[in-house]
């Protein structure tokens, strides 16, 4: 499950797979819809990280991700039925803690697969994305291993984790209190945290150090645009030159600079990988 060849040989390998795969089971398509929908298919497989399977030297099945979200699984139909379709959920599941996916409801094997996966039927929209009459079924994993809480005690019960991303006590007293927070448990424990303003701003986002580089902080992100998508249509946060690399992964853009806020509002210097923070830059996601 590896990258062997360049990138653009992948997405057309797997756009033939989509295709194969589609024609095998999707049989109320129409030969149009195939043509429509095949462009489509090809900005995903270039923009989406993809895990593949190989045979060989052949990919024989892909599974392409954004965030928590699998937004697609095609097998070539020579090597349907040998659990590499399994596998690959379960790595999902796993690894970036995938939780939702859509599916054809007239493809009814798809849909039968993903019950024994786990997965239950939010809610069915009578058109697909594009519009077109092929009503689609939302599913969300019943028993997946960590979600979020929304905090409605004290929420300085956490404040060792939100000292962890805002050093300054007395900087988190501004905002906590009159903002959402969340908390990140998995199997029972908090792993991570949340804080949210008014205004659809993250001011505070932690992960223990034992639980970095997991993609944790992905999931928060993604279950933070799914609250709020119906609330505002931008998240925004602000955050140190350091730290802005790590939004832009997850879609956020630059938008402006506020100079010497860390030297202008902590009474300490604040230092972010080796690195003193000095101005703050603000980005958005547009959730909408």
């Amino acid at each position: 499950m590896k990258e062997k060849r360049n990138r653009t040989e992948i997405v057309e390998r797997c756009v033939e797979l989509w295709e194969a795969s589609v024609r095998a089971t999707h049989d109320f398509l129409v030969e149009g819809d195939i043509d429509f929908y095949r462009p489509f298919v090809r900005e995903n497989c270039e923009k989406l990280p993809l895990l593949l399977h190989y045979e060989g030297d052949d990919i024989v099945a892909f599974l392409g991700y954004d965030m928590t979200s699998i937004e697609m699984l095609f097998v070539d139909p020579d090597y349907r039925g040998r659990g590499i379709g399994r596998d690959l959920i379960e790595w999902a599941i796993e690894d970036v803690h995938a939780e939702r996916v859509a599916v054809n409801e007239q493809n009814v094997q798809a849909v039968g697969f993903y019950a024994r996966m786990g997965f239950e039927v939010e809610h069915r929209t009578e058109t697909d994305g594009c519009g077109k009459p092929y009503p689609i079924l939302y599913l969300r994993l019943k028993n997946s291993p960590q979600r979020m809480v929304k905090v409605t005690g004290d929420k300085k019960t956490y404040l060792p984790l939100l000292l962890d991303a805002d050093p300054c006590e007395a900087m988190i007293d501004r905002y906590l209190e009159e903002s959402d927070m969340f908390v990140l448990e998995k199997d029972g424990k908090v792993i991570g945290e949340a804080v949210v303003d008014g205004k659809g701003e993250i001011k505070n986002l932690a992960v223990l150090p034992e639980y970095q580089g997991k993609l944790y902080g992905m999931y928060i992100i993604s279950s933070l645009v799914d609250y709020y998508k119906n609330h505002f249509s931008r998240l925004w946060v602000g955050t140190s030159e350091s730290g802005v690399g790590y939004y832009e992964r997850y879609g956020f853009v630059r938008d402006h600079v506020v100079k010497n806020f860390f030297t202008n509002n902590y009474p300490e210097p604040i230092i972010d990988n080796g690195i003193p923070c000095v101005d703050m830059t603000y980005l958005y996601l547009e959730i909408r």
